[in-house]
């Protein structure tokens, strides 16, 4: 969750400039603050974006609950589009998400909130369902479908989303961030979603040959489900050890970077714990040690669910 969050924070304020040695904007290599004539200049450095909010919201959800409930998620998002109306809350959110927050304000049943859109803004925050479900597919599938539902109705994004709930099963399993079998285990829980999945998802392995800019042309980079997936996987089977360069790497990737280096965060962090992201990113960070404690939470709720 925090490599989630660290991702976010770093790339949000430059969200789809790419940055690239040599060329006009050089890399941010640590938390900015965004210009001032970006949507989130009223932050500072470290202050993360509407997706990690988002999903927050879930593990939030899970641990008051203990289980998942849809309604109180759907609460807990009518709370939060409320909450958008103060500045220091404001956190550019995705239009999607909001407008479906906003129809649950409104009265409207979560059955009926969510648009046909294949944006990523609802795979993202599945990370807090893919680590407490990630042994109960059945759970899993539904959960995941049901909060997806809530915002996004396009059959890709709860295929995208089990997929990115498989990479995350694996390393909490304890495997190798091995890509062949990283990518089938994706394709395997996804497939039936549309058979675009398994297409785009057999790209990153090509796009591990290519350098970055190439594998990012090839990919997408764009807030569509698949491409910024993908995108994330690629980022971190690119550098699956080293937290630096994979995560540098992501949040410059332009697009929709703030997701794309939110997931390769979270990634990471599965397949090699937190003792591997360095020190220097967490004194900044917004909410780390509210973080720890909901994500020491949500651990007694997964363990609870075996």
């Amino acid at each position: 969750m925090l490599g989630f969050l660290i991702g976010d924070a770093l790339a949000s304020p430059i969200e789809d400039q790419v940055r690239e040695v040599g060329s006009s904007g050089e890399p941010v290599s640590f938390y900015v603050k965004a210009s001032p004539a970006h949507p989130l200049a009223h932050l500072s450095p470290g202050q993360y974006s509407d997706e990690s909010q988002t999903m927050l919201l879930v593990a939030e959800s899970l641990v008051a609950q203990k289980a998942f409930n849809i309604e109180d998620l759907a609460h807990r998002f009518v709370d939060w589009y409320q909450s958008q109306k103060l500045r220091s809350m404001w956190r550019f959110p995705g239009n999607t998400t909001f407008k479906a927050a906003r129809k649950l304000a409104s009265g409207v049943h979560w059955t009926l909130s969510g648009f046909p859109s294949a944006g990523v803004g609802a795979v993202v925050r599945t990370l807090p369902l893919a680590l407490v479900f990630y042994h109960s597919p059945v759970f899993l599938k539904n959960s995941i479908e049901q909060s997806c539902k809530l915002s996004h109705t396009d059959s890709r994004v709860f295929g995208a989303a089990q997929a990115f709930a498989a990479m995350i099963r694996i390393g909490l399993e304890g495997g190798e961030p091995i890509p062949d079998v990283i990518i089938a285990a994706a394709i395997d829980r996804s497939q039936t979603y549309s058979s675009e999945i398994p297409r785009k998802l057999k790209l990153v392995k090509d796009a591990l040959k290519m350098d970055v800019k190439m594998a990012v042309d090839t990919l997408g980079n764009s807030g569509y489900c698949l491409d910024s997936l993908s995108c994330a996987l690629y980022m971190f089977l690119r550098s699956p050890r080293n937290f630096d360069e994979m995560i540098v790497s992501a949040a410059n990737s332009g697009g929709d970077s703030d997701s794309i280096a939110a997931m390769a965060g979270a990634i990471f962090g599965v397949y090699n714990g937190l003792g591997a992201i360095p020190d220097k990113w967490f004194s900044p960070l917004e909410g780390l040690e509210s973080t720890k404690k909901i994500a020491c939470e949500l651990f007694h709720v997964a363990e609870g669910k075996k």
